[in-house]
C-alpha cells in the first residue's frame, strides 16, 4: 500500500503547502503594518506656541527717556513711539526714535528715523534705513543719511553710507560721514562734492 499516494501529499501537494506558509508568513508583516497604523497615534501638526513664552520681556509704548550729566543738566533725551525687546541680554528695538542731544556748548542735534536698535549696555543707538538729523542754533544743518550709529558717551556719530548735508546757502554730498556733536563739527570721507547758492 503507498500512504503516501492515499494522503494526497504527493507531488501535487508539496507545492501547495509551502505556498500556505509563504502566503502566511508574507501577510504577517502586512498586518503589523497596519495594526501599527490603527493603534500607534501619529504625531500632528506642533501646537501653536504659548502667548506667554512669545511676548517680550519688555514692551513700553509712547516712551520718553532723558540722561542727565553730573551737574543735573539734559545731556540727551530719546523719545519712541515704541521700545520693545525679547529677554534681558537681547537688543532693545525702537519705533521711529527721536534722539536730541543737547552739547554742552553749541546747539543742539535732533536725529529721526523709522526705527532704532539699542545694543546691552546702552552706549550706542544704532539707527538702520533712512536717517534725518537737524542742527538747531544760528547756523542749522539739516543731514540725510542711511545706517548712523551713534555712541552716547562720546557724543559721536557715523554712517558708512551716502549722506547729503544742507545748510544755509550750500549743499555737500559724500560717501560715510563722520559728526563730533559736542564740537558740531562734520565730515564727509569720500567721493565728496558740493555747490554754493548766493543770496
Amino acid at each position: 500500500m503507498n500512504l503516501v499516494g492515499d494522503t494526497g501529499a504527493g507531488k501535487g501537494g508539496a507545492p501547495r503547502a509551502r505556498l500556505r506558509r509563504g502566503l502566511a508568513w508574507g501577510t504577517l508583516p502586512v498586518a503589523c503594518a497596519l495594526v501599527w497604523l490603527l493603534v500607534v497615534p501619529r504625531a500632528g501638526p506642533p501646537p501653536p506656541p504659548d502667548p506667554a513664552e512669545t511676548a517680550p520681556h519688555l514692551l513700553i509704548q509712547d516712551v520718553e527717556i532723558s540722561t542727565t550729566g553730573p551737574s543735573g543738566r539734559v545731556v540727551r533725551r530719546l523719545r519712541a513711539d515704541e521700545v520693545r525687546r525679547a529677554g534681558p541680554d537681547a537688543d532693545t528695538r525702537l519705533v521711529r526714535p527721536r534722539l536730541t542731544v543737547f552739547p554742552g556748548n553749541g546747539a543742539s542735534w535732533r536725529f529721526t528715523a523709522e526705527r532704532g536698535e539699542l545694543p546691552p549696555g546702552r552706549r550706542s543707538v544704532r539707527l538702520p534705513g533712512p536717517v534725518h538729523g537737524r542742527r538747531g542754533g544760528t547756523r542749522p544743518l539739516r543731514i540725510d543719511s542711511r545706517d548712523v550709529r551713534i555712541v552716547l558717551p562720546d557724543g559721536y556719530a557715523e554712517s558708512d553710507d551716502p549722506s547729503t548735508i544742507r545748510g544755509t546757502g550750500f549743499e555737500s554730498r559724500g560717501t560715510g560721514m563722520r559728526i563730533w556733536l559736542e564740537e558740531g563739527r562734520i565730515e564727509l570721507l569720500s567721493e565728496t562734492r558740493g555747490s554754493f547758492v548766493s543770496g
